[in-house]
């Protein structure tokens, strides 16, 4: 890594608006931590939410962003109520003429208001809440750059949240990235459907033997800076933004569960984003229940990451016979991995590796979350279909020796099946990661 990776990363991947910021002239004093916060169709009510509590010496950065509407379609009623409520949100702070307005929120609090919404300054189309976490983030990496922000921990949440106290203690400076516990307030049948889905695929892919077994939540993070800029910020989605930069981070150093505090998530509905507790929301409010993978669809991913010693161990038996014919296991998986690219990259991985733990890596690297994913929903869509909760519940040989109360009403089953999770979830070791 570079001398000043900071710098490095500033002159040529920060955002364009980025560049034109000046820590050193824009803030009068300097900061311990550094908080960075996308804002979309929010009021101000809510970032006071967010800041309800007093946070010790730290600059908050308020992205309040909207992206462009497609060019080939009219502007929807929805999609103009949004914008227009993102902008009364700027105006709340009396911007000034400059994308930038610092505005002092408390004692030891700092705002640095960006705006991202109003006509020429407004995000691409398609580029809306992981454009507006970049250029946060990017702000934040220049802030500790200039010496402005003191810790290197960059604090990653959204303006629907409740931080507690205790939420800017440091954790250890080796790991890439610490995600912080959650629980979704106020709790109802719905949500709890959907927090009992997050939770069975981490402790799912956990028994597994997965190292992207944590949850992917954009509001839960605290990233390491160094780690930030080695892979070169947060992707320009327009969702699962968060997925993909934790998918990217845990292959530059381990990823910490964090233990505590909890932070509180909204459970209301939303549209700004097709994916993740909102949407999820708006669909279970119309929809049939949630259903969950099939614990089989783990077994079977249990099975193939329990091969990776084999192939390296028989790598000349393999090129000898070729990988179909030497395949020990059920061929289903063969024919999904075969799809994925498994043979190429087998061939990659002989010629680069030296060792098994070079190799396990490489693999690894390959078979990320992402690939991952597209595994589980190929067994289920060709062998395993999904099943309701208590019945993957209860055919699920790694949920421990888990007992579905029969006397309760549904919402209380389902509250007291998400408790046995969150227990369950809070034993996992605390680091895991494929740098591990």
């Amino acid at each position: 890594m570079p001398a000043n990776p900071y710098r490095s990363y500033l002159d040529r991947y920060a955002e364009p608006i980025v560049t034109a910021f000046k820590p050193k002239e824009r803030l009068r004093h300097s900061y311990q931590f550094v908080i960075v916060i996308p804002a979309h169709n929010e009021s101000p009510e809510s970032l006071e939410q967010v800041l309800s509590q007093d946070l010790p010496n730290t600059l908050v950065i308020v992205v309040v962003n909207a992206a462009e509407a497609a060019e080939s379609a009219e502007p929807t009623a929805e999609y103009l109520t949004a914008l227009q409520n993102t902008r009364n949100c700027l105006q709340y702070f009396h911007p000034e003429a400059s994308p930038f307005t610092v505005v002092p929120h408390s004692d030891q609090t700092t705002l640095l208001i960006v705006d991202c919404c109003t006509p020429g300054r407004m995000l691409p189309h398609k580029q809306g809440v992981g454009l507006a976490r970049k250029i946060g983030g990017d702000l934040a990496v220049a802030c500790i750059a200039d010496q402005i922000v003191a810790s290197p921990w960059i604090h990653c949440t959204d303006a629907d949240v409740e931080l507690p106290a205790g939420y800017l203690n440091e954790v250890d400076s080796d790991v890439a990235v610490a995600i912080y516990p959650f629980r979704h307030c106020p709790p109802h049948r719905n949500i709890l459907q959907y927090e009992i889905s997050l939770r069975y695929y981490v402790l799912q892919t956990a028994a597994a033997a997965s190292p992207y077994a944590f949850q992917n939540i954009g509001s839960l993070l605290k990233i390491n800076a160094h780690n930030y800029v080695a892979v070169r910020g947060f992707p320009r989605r327009q969702a699962a933004e968060d997925f993909y930069m934790l998918n990217k981070l845990a292959k530059t150093g381990p990823v910490e569960r964090l233990k505590a505090p909890i932070v509180s998530l909204s459970s209301r509905i939303s549209g700004r984003v097709p994916f993740g507790t909102g949407a999820a929301m708006g669909r279970l409010s119309h929809a049939p229940d949630l259903q969950l993978y099939h614990p089989d669809v783990f077994r079977q991913l249990q099975t193939w990451l329990g091969l990776i010693e084999r192939l390296w161990c028989d790598r000349a038996l393999i090129l000898q016979q070729g990988l179909a014919r030497w395949w020990p296991v059920d061929r289903i998986l063969l024919e999904i991995l075969q799809v994925m690219g498994l043979e190429k990259i087998l061939m990659q991985a002989n010629r680069q590796c030296r060792d098994l733990p070079h190799f396990r890596f490489f693999l690894w690297g390959w078979f990320d979350a992402f690939r991952t994913l597209k595994f589980i929903h190929a067994l289920r869509d060709q062998r395993y279909p999904s099943l309701s909760i208590g019945d993957a519940i209860a055919t699920s040989n790694s949920m421990g020796n888990f007992n579905l109360p029969q006397d309760l009403s549904d919402e209380r089953m389902l509250s007291a099946i998400n408790e046995r999770l969150i227990e369950q979830e809070h034993q996992l070791p605390s680091l895991i990661g494929p740098t591990l």
